[in-house]
This record gives structure tokens, C-alpha cells and sequence, in this order.
């Protein structure tokens, strides 16, 4: 695992799993299938770009979502576009399949949306493909991003 993913684990005293098998937990479905828990259970980390912005900004949202572009543009006040694999890893460290909000630069502005509090567990990746962390709903607003946002839809 990331060195700075795991330096910022420790720092925030967050407990993770570590699976042997690469691609466990690549995505929503897989890691819903390896865990045995919903879909919506799994955090995922989107990295956007709002066209307003010299800076992206991560959300991190339920699985079972879909982000809303309207409502970013709302939230925003400006279009934004979806991070491609390259900016990406350029920006985090991580691929598609392991984006957290561990460890990232502090430029990236990290939103919490509203669609996971309704879970008491949620497992958010820890910038790989086979390593999950479990936490609260309050324990990321309170570790990770206090900032909540309503932006997905069904």
C-alpha cells in the first residue's frame, strides 16, 4: 500500500483491511461482492473539475449513485467535468479502482455527499485495488471533510 495513504491512516487512527488478491475491491460491485454488503455501502472517491476552478475538487459519494452534473453545476455555479485516468493518477497517486482522499494534496477540496449517511458502515478505498477502510458516516465528516454536499441521484 501507498506509503502517504498509510502515514495518513495512522495520523487519523483509521483501521483498514488488506486483501491478498489484487482487483478485490476495484470496483463498487466488487468490492460489494468480496465484503458481502450493499452496494451503496461503498464509498466511492470522484475527481472532478469545475471550468470556474484552478483546482479539482474529490466527492465522495454512495456507491449506488450516480454523480448529477445539473446539480454540480448547481453546487458549483459553473460546468465541471470528470477527471480521465491521467489526471487522475497525476494529481493523486492513485488509479481508477483505488482513489481515496488519504494522503492527497491539500488543493484537492474533498466533499462528503449526504447519499451515504443513511448507512451505519461504509467502506471507502485506501489507493489500492484490494484495501478498504471501514468507517461511520460522522467519522468522515469528522476525518476526512466536514463539507456536505448533496450532489448525486438515483
Amino acid at each position: 500500500m501507498n506509503e502517504k495513504v498509510l502515514n495518513a491512516l495512522k495520523e487519523l487512527n483509521i483501521e483498514y483491511k488488506e486483501f491478498e488478491e489484487a482487483g478485490l475491491t476495484k470496483t463498487v460491485d466488487d468490492a460489494a461482492k468480496t465484503l458481502n454488503i450493499e452496494r451503496g455501502q461503498v464509498a466511492k472517491s470522484i475527481l472532478v473539475k469545475p471550468s470556474k476552478r484552478d483546482n479539482f475538487a474529490m466527492i465522495i459519494a454512495s456507491g449506488d449513485k450516480k454523480i448529477s452534473s445539473k446539480k454540480m453545476r448547481a453546487y458549483f455555479d459553473c460546468k465541471t467535468s470528470f477527471a480521465n485516468a491521467e489526471d487522475t493518477f497525476k494529481l493523486t497517486g492513485f488509479t481508477f479502482g483505488g482513489v481515496c482522499p488519504f494522503g492527497i494534496d491539500k488543493n484537492i477540496d474533498v466533499l462528503v455527499d449526504k447519499s451515504m449517511k443513511r448507512f451505519d458502515a461504509l467502506y471507502i478505498a485506501c489507493g489500492s485495488d484490494s484495501s478498504l477502510a471501514e468507517m461511520t458516516y460522522e467519522e468522515i465528516l469528522e476525518k476526512i471533510s466536514n463539507v456536505e454536499v448533496d450532489l448525486t441521484e438515483d
